[in-house]
């Protein structure tokens, strides 16, 4: 057991001494001259550009879709702007005209696009293209 009891007093005393020793470490950090910038330099670094600001998102455009469908029930537009769903962009029919408008806000960019009449009578030949 004495050993045990010298083992743990020796420890403080090796403490107390580690203790001593930081703050002379820090006295001395203190006293040693700071390495300071030529004024060439701050005056370089206090002008350094500014960051570029993030591009704007680009605004969405209403288009406008018009079909003429005139047998038919309901009237969808289906494009690579919302992935060819039959059912997600409707059209209303004009009752003064008879043509089956809906709007749909968009990018710039080009789309494929066609009619979906009734859910199942999509537009024959190829896909139309719009322009935004």
């Amino acid at each position: 057991m004495a050993k045990a009891t010298a083992k743990t007093t020796k420890a403080p005393a090796a403490k107390k001494a580690a203790v001593k020793a930081a703050p002379a470490k820090k006295a001395a950090t203190k006293a040693a001259p700071k390495a300071t910038k030529p004024a060439a330099e701050k005056k370089a670094a206090a002008k350094a550009p500014a960051k570029k600001a993030a591009p704007k998102a680009s605004k969405k455009v209403t288009v406008v879709f018009e079909a003429n469908c005139p047998l038919a029930t309901t009237v969808s537009v289906a494009g690579s702007f919302n992935n060819w769903a039959i059912d997600k962009d409707m059209l209303k029919k004009d009752k003064k005209t008879g043509l089956w408008i809906g709007k749909v806000a968009l990018d710039a960019g080009q789309y494929e696009y066609k009619f979906v009449c009734d859910g199942q009578y999509w537009d024959e030949g190829d896909n139309k293209i719009k322009n935004v």
